[in-house]
């Protein structure tokens, strides 16, 4: 059992390793013109605050799963749950990071429909800020129109296989037996939920908090290549959020790999060029996953000392 342990271990490391290399390999003749220094001191700053936002991320979380199950959920259990099954998002198939995070949810005594609600809620809330966010591009004169045409792009296949999966989701939800016990069961937690603004209050202005310290990283992460005005910190905040959403909703790669990074690199292009802007897209990603990596190895040390 180990031994199987290790070699799902290192296949899910080679997965990743692939779906990390492939988007550089696609770009590797844009990328030969792109040079620039990097400024140490805003990388590691960034690095340092997208830390934090990753730790931080858990508190809404934390919160809403606190109120579903009627008892205190400690921050580090929340922590230690969901970073363990977080890294497994990006295998293919979009449904391995929620699937091992049900999977964890009895180890830390609490039921899977409790974390699932509370995930799904979180997901949904941030999902919905962030679309907000990136919407507010459209009233930037200078990102309008970049904006304008990728949502044109979007407004095809990809919303056609969008409104499919989602589609399909929601006749899985209703129809397969056990998932729509499941189902019925969230719809009066969330009806329950309703009645307290309070909790609405805090878990949304967590929120707004999340992608105001996610947006100043970026910012940072930004700057250590390229000279950017702090003004543009709002907008670039926004062109993260926007790519972000796409990438979230795409679901033809794990993790919104390449789609996020694509996107990504033609709204920074307004800022600096063209190869450049593809090159930091991309060493963003590497600049998440790090850090996602290193909180993944906190959460299995923890995991760990209360097995002791």
């Amino acid at each position: 059992m180990k031994t199987l342990r290790q070699s799902l271990g290192y296949l899910i490391a080679g997965i990743l390793l692939y779906f990390l290399i492939k988007p550089f390999l696609q770009t590797h003749t844009e990328l030969k013109d792109a040079t620039f220094q990097v400024h140490w001191g805003w990388l590691v700053c960034s690095f340092g605050i997208i830390l934090f936002y990753w730790s931080a991320y858990l508190s809404p979380f934390a919160t809403l799963l606190s109120s579903i199950t009627q008892k205190h959920v400690p921050f580090r259990a929340a922590f230690t749950l969901f970073h363990l099954a977080n890294i497994t998002r990006y295998l293919p198939g979009r449904i391995w990071g929620v699937v091992r995070l049900l999977a964890l949810s009895k180890r830390f005594a609490l039921s899977k429909t409790a974390v699932g609600s509370s995930l799904t809620l979180h997901v949904g809330i941030e999902t919905a800020l962030g679309g907000l966010i990136g919407l507010s591009l459209l009233f930037s004169p200078k990102m309008r129109e970049t904006a304008v045409g990728m949502l044109d792009k979007m407004s095809g296949h990809t919303t056609l296989l969008s409104l499919a999966c989602i589609g399909i989701l929601i006749a899985t939800l209703f129809l397969i037996p056990k998932v729509s016990t499941h189902t019925q069961e969230f719809l009066k937690t969330l009806t329950s939920l309703g009645q307290h603004s309070r909790l609405w209050m805090d878990v949304i202005a967590g929120h707004i908090l999340l992608w105001i310290c996610q947006g100043f990283a970026f910012f940072l992460f930004v700057q250590s290549f390229a000279s950017v005005q702090w003004a543009d910190a709002g907008v670039l905040t926004a062109c993260f959020a926007l790519a972000w959403i796409i990438g979230f909703l795409s679901f033809l790669t794990p993790g919104g790999l390449g789609v996020r990074e694509g996107l990504l690199g033609l709204l920074l292009a307004n800022y600096m060029p063209a190869p450049q802007a593809t090159l930091v897209a991309l060493l963003c990603r590497v600049w998440m996953l790090a850090a996602e990596i290193v909180l993944a190895g906190v959460a299995l040390t923890l995991k760990r000392r209360v097995k002791r």
